[in-house]
C-alpha cells in the first residue's frame, strides 16, 4: 500500500474515533484503536522505507558532484589545449608572415586587428567606474534583510512572511 493510501486510511479511522455517535460504544472504540495502531505500524514502516529510498538517492549526489568536477576539469584542460594550439598557430603564422594556408580540408588565416579587444583589470576598473553604461548591475533580493524588515512591521511591496514546513531526518 502506498503512503498516501495509508494516510487516508489513518485519517478515516481518526474521524471514526472522534465521531461523537461512536464515543459511547467501547467495543467499536477498542476495535478502532487496534486498527489505528496497526495502521500506525504500517505507516511507520512505509515512512522508514521511504527514508531509505531518500538516503539512497542522497548518497548518489556526492559521487555525481565529484564526476561533474572531474568532467569540468577535463573540459577546462581541453579548452586550455585548444587555446594553446591556436596561440601556437598564431605565433608561427605571424613569425613567418604567412597570412593564409589552404590545407585542403581546412583553410587557416591570420590577421591582426588593431584595438579590437578589451583587457580589464577587475580591481582597478571596479574601484573607479560606477557609470551604469560601463557595468552590468544585477539586483537580487536580500531575503534575510526583507524577513527582518517584515518582522519589524515594515511594509515591503512584493514580499510577505509565510509559514513553512520543515522535514528533519536524523
Amino acid at each position: 500500500m502506498k503512503l498516501y493510501e495509508i494516510s487516508e486510511r489513518y485519517q478515516n479511522i481518526m474521524d471514526l474515533v472522534n465521531n461523537p455517535e461512536l464515543a459511547d460504544n467501547t467495543d467499536i472504540q477498542t476495535q478502532l484503536e487496534q486498527t489505528l495502531n496497526g495502521i500506525e505500524d504500517e505507516f511507520d514502516s512505509k515512512v522508514q522505507q521511504t527514508v531509505f529510498v531518500l538516503k539512497n538517492i542522497e548518497s548518489e549526489i556526492e559521487p555525481i558532484d565529484a564526476e561533474i568536477k572531474r568532467l569540468q576539469a577535463m573540459k577546462k584542460a581541453r579548452q586550455n589545449s585548444v587555446e594553446r594550439i591556436k596561440d601556437y598557430l598564431k605565433h608561427h603564422l605571424h613569425a613567418t608572415n604567412i597570412k593564409a594556408v589552404n590545407c585542403g580540408v581546412f583553410n587557416v588565416s591570420y590577421r591582426e586587428m588593431k584595438q579590437s579587444a578589451v583587457e580589464i583589470d577587475d580591481v582597478l576598473f571596479s574601484a573607479n567606474n560606477l557609470d551604469e553604461s560601463l557595468v552590468n548591475v544585477k539586483i537580487t533580493p536580500n531575503k534575510t534583510a526583507i524577513k527582518q524588515a517584515l518582522k519589524d512591521g515594515v511594509e515591503v511591496i512584493g514580499a510577505k512572511l509565510v509559514d513553512s514546513q520543515v522535514l528533519t531526518i536524523r
